[in-house]
């Protein structure tokens, strides 16, 4: 048996709880669940996660009801004000949301696709969608789920237009929207998340490119809404981003913008040398 140091989130008193050596064996990415009932510490009940090596990483109040489809598969989107950064569990995501998952996610709310997430851990319903409301800070619209691969099966034809994953893997997509060769910058930006060794600095990084995609392919759906289709070039998108951001994008940049501005602005992309044609897959 191994002995954890538990304490508990409302009062802060604390003790030793015994689980099995192996009770983490399965435990990869993730973290085991382990439920702290009223007298085993205090009078309060609450879950404590571990990772795989006995370490307690954060203790989550369990008296509250979480929204999820098993209650109510048609779940309505969260209207509230974005989370605090603060309330945010930066190293519960990076433990449980994979690089190739977050890259996927990523490209499909960029270009407005609806999302469910299959996991059975339910605990993380919250955590990941508070995570992407802060990230997405009320730019970028997005329609996800997470619900167990038992109720979607279930109720699978319900969510024939959702792109649908599991752990790093594409389960649904009907129009093959997610083509890895094709996720360059999405797979830039996640990196630069990642990359940083505090987990705060990250999400900041992570935020800013975020608000930056937005913006700029908003400059640019609102240029070529004004604009006369027939002379745009390639060289006149970049010059205008340069002019108005002072920041001089490549050309790949460019066409992940052009992506955002034909499939979550709505704006009808004329044919422009090298760029439209990348575009035309979807």
């Amino acid at each position: 048996m191994a002995k954890l140091e538990i304490r508990c989130p409302v009062c802060a008193k604390w003790d030793n709880i015994e689980i099995l050596e192996d009770a983490t064996k399965d435990v990869k990415k993730g973290l085991l669940a382990v439920n702290i009932a009223p007298g085993m510490i205090c009078d309060h009940s609450f879950i404590a996660y571990v990772d795989k090596n006995l370490t307690v990483r954060d203790c989550f109040i369990a008296d509250f009801k979480i929204e999820a489809p098993e209650a109510d598969p048609s779940q309505k989107k969260d209207k509230k004000s974005p989370p605090e950064a603060g309330s945010i569990k930066i190293d519960l995501i990076r433990m449980n949301v994979p690089e190739k998952l977050l890259v996927f996610i990523l490209k499909a709310i960029f270009i407005k696709k609806k999302i469910i997430l299959l996991s059975d851990d339910q605990f993380l319903y919250n955590h990941v969608i508070n995570f992407f409301r802060f990230v997405m800070q009320d730019l970028f619209d997005f329609d996800m789920l997470v619900m167990s691969e038992g109720v979607y099966k279930k109720t699978k034809k319900l969510y024939d237009d959702y792109i649908i994953f599991k752990e790093n893997k594409v389960i649904h997509d009907n129009n093959k929207i997610i083509d890895k060769k094709k996720l360059k910058v999405e797979k830039g930006i996640t990196q630069k998340f990642l990359a940083e060794y505090e987990l705060a600095a990250g999400l900041i990084i992570l935020k800013n490119e975020i608000q930056k995609a937005y913006e700029f392919s908003e400059d640019l759906a609102e240029f070529i809404s004004g604009t006369h289709k027939e002379a745009l070039t390639t060289k006149l998108l970049i010059d205008h981003i340069n002019e108005k951001r002072n920041e001089q994008i490549q050309k790949d940049y460019l066409t992940f913008l052009l992506d955002i501005v034909k499939n979550y602005f709505k704006v009808e992309i004329p044919n422009i040398d090298g760029v439209t044609d990348f575009l035309d897959f979807f």
